[in-house]
């Protein structure tokens, strides 16, 4: 018998991730955390029929829970890349209780990536985001408007209450990632990899130098401050002055 919770995604152009594991509750805990960054996220508990299951349920990424004392949680990642009609769904494999040194070997048997408990919030997001495919059904939105802000993806123009702003290319890329999800907090390793590149030479504070830039062509005059810092977190839009 297998028991699934919520594995219905119901949003059509939204990001689906299929969670397998064998505890309920830590299951429950990664998806209501996945969940605030915008996915879609279905939990599978029993995963006896999970390979028939994905046949009809097409998530974007499987994460897999193991346990070094649970070897079902291992062939179950092996099957997921061995079988043909699954091969293009990519897995993460969370693992607990295992040795340092058999890490690698397990990775590169089962899974496409792994995280190691215990984990920063920050290294599972960037794990994930790394995995997803791209969303080539999705249209791209061109315009966002915000507080008499408005970003023209197409023109690649920026105004705040019609006067036009001149943004570095990275203080625009950093404000357009903001404004796709204007409700969620963008750490600051996400916009490094996602600016930057992962073997790019910058640190944090380097996005901080970014953010004051970006946020002081933005507030000019007595335009209300739309960038948020989120302490110990990252940066959003803040919603609350819109």
């Amino acid at each position: 018998m297998w028991k699934i919770h919520n594995c219905e995604f119901k949003e059509q152009f939204v990001p689906s991730i299929l969670i397998t594991q064998k505890s309920e509750k830590a299951a429950e805990g990664f998806q209501k955390l996945i969940r605030d960054w915008g996915y879609d996220v279905a939990i599978l508990t029993e995963r006896d029929t999970i390979l028939d299951t994905i046949k009809t349920v097409r998530p974007d990424v499987i994460i897999v829970g193991a346990t070094a004392d649970e070897p079902s949680s291992l062939k179950l990642s092996r099957d997921l890349r061995e079988k043909p009609f699954n091969i293009d769904i990519p897995s993460l494999l969370i693992a607990s209780d295992f040795e340092e040194g058999d890490v690698a070997v397990v990775v590169e048997k089962t899974a496409n990536d792994c995280l190691v408990s215990p984990f920063s919030i920050d290294d599972l997001r960037v794990k994930l985001e790394a995995l997803m495919p791209p969303q080539v059904d999705k249209p791209e939105r061109e315009i966002f408007e915000y507080a008499g802000l408005i970003l023209n993806a197409r023109s690649y123009r920026v105004t705040r209450d019609g006067v036009p702003l001149h943004l570095t290319p990275k203080c625009y890329r950093i404000l357009k990632r903001l404004l796709e999800q204007p409700t969620h907090v963008v750490s600051r390793e996400v916009l490094m990899s996602e600016i930057w590149g992962m073997k790019a030479n910058v640190d944090k504070r380097t996005v901080d130098v970014h953010i004051k830039r970006l946020r002081t062509a933005l507030n000019k005059g007595d335009a209300v401050n739309i960038l948020r810092t989120v302490r110990g977190a990252g940066y959003s839009i803040d919603i609350n002055s819109l």
